[in-house]
């Protein structure tokens, strides 16, 4: 009988796992496709020279590998590789033959970013897809992975990508995109999580303004840096400093660390180098004056009133704006820098280790630093962002650019961010989950209503997104819902009204009033009044005043036929400036130049700042300040809880519109500029958000 059973046993156990390989076995297809480069091309690129290899005509493929990809000579082969992994049918298509690039034995990360244009056969794409179903694809040793392209043509056929490594590429139309929506989850999610994370910011706030106050009074010692701020950070009253950013108080909670850092100062600085420090105190009368008052106390013996000058005059309100600036925008940008996939890939190689397919990556589980180096241009791209968004807002408040030392004292503050984020991604993994799932019902019940492709989408969300971009949108309006409705939890059952927990259905339809035309914003205030009995937007008096930590994102730029027919032809003559760059040549602009200029633009962050001044309770006059620029007034009309304003110059138009929101810290606004160049020759779109704290 035990005999029998064992049979049985095996031959379930073994039908099961034949019906599994062959189920894989089905839904795995392998790429067939012409071997377009016969014979491999090959080039030499190293540290002093440009260097291109393939040609788009003849073999489908061009890169260009710009001068420093390779601290030394180094040949470089390009070829269509014999066969490649199989992929899964439902997934993808792929569209063409795929290309292999290679340094024989050599690594294959990157000092620099190469360019890679490949063409496909436009009879094997539907003649009305869609830019964004048309991706790269990259094997990264275990599967195939999509990646978003630099740009699509559709016209043309052609498709562009950048990358820090060299591998198998090549094209694909999406099919499910299953597969992209996982990868989305698991980056938004951690993006959430990390974001609670406030005292990351309050950490590189307090860091700065450690720096700052030292280098007011002389001192430049690192350890002695080091050693303030490690006693800063497990102070009692740190907690406070905490929650004072927390609610966007930037002013307060930097008055905080600033008096902290003056008793920090007094206390651990010998009496012999602070003394002479303060003798040496030079700028303002008013420095000079307060240096000469902390010192007197000192010989006197009065400790805590030689701190409470260094914290409140030495390290200025000035300075404390200043350096909330610096970290609002670094710290943003840094967790944004986590939707790209070089970042994430990067993380995946530290979290799980890597061995040489992986994105290039030859590193042992968990060790950072290997990994840092590693990724080569990509940390560094990390590092010189960093460094010009700081120097953006010294030169805004009036401050000298960093200095070399003071450039790589920030590179070693940017890896240690990078180090601390990788490891509490893995510290929060459970957080984390729990907001994948989150996601992931959410994703599913805008999927179910129709939100992405359908002609049941709301016709305010805007059909040029990518996929992603999508996603993202409706991750915000989740956000934003949750914040306006105080219920953070997600629930799948419909009809109640929770004291915690919000409905997913009633989400969705929040979104479906929001995004709708003309007066969507307008009418969601209204519903959440009839549903929840909440007033969401508040009044203009209690709004007014400035609003300082703002970032503003270029999320599309779009040429016309007239203007990309002018880059072909080579044409000059606009001489007018565009708006954020100005262009100009005695005979004209280069056409070709502004297209190069604008398209820069896309996706980078800048700082912005206005101030609101009402005439009544429906309007009044606007300070808009974008890129450290000066402040224009416009006038702006504000009405259910909508700012709405617009401006022309120099050929320009622009229109702002921003929705302002509450909750109990303080206020936010988010919303979009619209730029329109010469009657739509140039239209530029991009994202704001901005936040100010309650008065107290």
């Amino acid at each position: 009988m035990k005999k029998i059973l064992l049979l049985v046993f095996l031959v379930l156990v073994i039908g099961g796992i034949l019906y599994f390989l062959t189920s894989v076995k089905s839904n795995s297809t392998v790429w067939k496709y012409d071997k377009k480069i016969a014979v491999p091309l090959k080039v030499t690129s190293g540290k002093n020279n440009d260097a291109t290899i393939g040609d788009l005509k003849t073999n489908g493929v061009y890169v260009v590998l710009p001068k420093g990809t390779f601290d030394t000579d180094t040949a470089i082969e390009l070829k269509t590789p014999d066969k490649v992994p199989n992929y899964i049918k439902s997934e993808m298509t792929p569209l063409g033959s795929p290309i292999e690039i290679s340094a024989g034995d050599k690594p294959i990360r990157l000092n620099e970013k190469i360019k890679i244009t490949m063409a496909y056969d436009p009879v094997m794409v539907p003649k009305d897809i869609e830019v964004k179903k048309i991706r790269v694809l990259y094997y990264d040793g275990a599967s195939w992975e999509s990646l978003r392209p630099v740009s699509v043509d559709l016209e043309k056929s052609q498709v562009v990508f950048e990358s820090y490594h060299f591998s198998v590429f090549g094209l694909n139309q999406v099919g499910d995109e299953t597969k992209i929506t996982e990868n989305w989850i698991k980056s938004a999610a951690f993006d959430k999580t990390l974001r609670k994370g406030l005292n990351k910011k309050s950490d590189y706030i307090t860091n700065q303004i450690i720096d700052m106050t030292l280098k007011k009074l002389g001192i430049s010692d690192e350890s002695t840096k080091g050693k303030i701020l490690a006693d800063i950070l497990k102070d009692d009253g740190y907690a406070d400093i905490v929650k004072a950013y927390a609610s966007g108080d930037i002013v307060d909670g930097g008055q905080k660390v600033a008096a902290l850092c003056g008793s920090k100062i007094v206390e651990l600085v010998p009496k012999s180098i602070l003394s002479k420090a303060l003798n040496s105190v030079a700028g303002s009368s008013g420095d000079i004056a307060a240096a000469g008052k902390a010192l007197g106390n000192i010989e006197a013996g009065q400790y805590k009133d030689a701190a409470k000058i260094i914290g409140e005059q030495i390290a200025d309100k000035f300075l404390v704006v200043t350096a909330g600036k610096i970290a609002v925008q670094v710290v943003g940008a840094q967790i944004e820098s986590w939707k790209n996939a070089e970042v994430e890939a990067a993380f995946q190689a530290y979290k799980n280790g890597a061995n040489g397919a992986f994105w290039g990556y030859n590193v042992d589980k968990k060790d950072f630093d290997a990994v840092w180096i590693q990724m080569k241009g990509a940390s560094r791209q990390l590092e010189i962002e960093a460094i010009v968004k700081e120097n953006e807002i010294r030169k805004e408040a009036g401050m000298p650019t960093l200095t070399e030392k003071e450039e790589d004292s920030v590179r070693a503050t940017v890896k240690e961010s990078y180090r601390t984020q990788f490891a509490t991604r893995i510290e929060k993994d459970a957080e984390i989950k729990k907001e994948e799932e989150n996601l992931r019902t959410m994703v599913e019940a805008f999927q179910k209503a129709d939100f992405f492709y359908g002609a049941l989408a709301p016709a305010g969300l805007d059909k040029g997104l990518n996929y992603e971009n999508t996603l993202d949108v409706l991750s915000h309006f989740m956000n934003k819902m949750m914040n306006d409705t105080n219920r953070f939890e997600l629930s799948t059952k419909e009809g109640l009204i929770m004291d915690k927990a919000i409905s997913v259905s009633d989400i969705v339809q929040g979104a479906r009033i929001f995004f709708s035309l003309p007066d969507g914003k307008k009418k969601y205030g209204e519903y959440l009044k009839s549903r929840f009995g909440i007033n969401l937007y508040p009044k203009l008096s209690d709004i007014a005043g400035t609003w300082e930590n703002g970032s503003m994102t270029v999320t599309d730029v779009i040429f016309s036929d007239e203007f990309k027919k002018a880059i072909e032809e080579g044409a000059k003559g606009i001489e007018e400036s565009i708006p954020g760059k100005t262009i100009s040549e005695s005979e004209g602009c280069d056409f070709s130049k502004i297209y190069e200029e604008v398209n820069k633009m896309k996706g980078k962050a800048m700082p912005i700042s206005f101030s609101l001044f009402p005439s009544g309770e429906t309007g009044g006059s606007m300070m808009f300040s974008s890129g450290g620029k000066d402040q224009k007034p416009l006038p702006f009309t504000y009405s259910g809880g909508v700012i709405q304003a617009s401006m022309t110059e120099s050929g320009a138009t622009g229109v702002i519109s921003m929705i302002i929101s509450q909750d109990a810290t303080g206020y936010s606004a988010d919303g979009s500029m619209n730029i329109s160049y010469k009657n739509d020759m140039i239209k530029i779109k991009a994202s704001i958000t901005a936040s100010k704290g309650k008065s107290k």
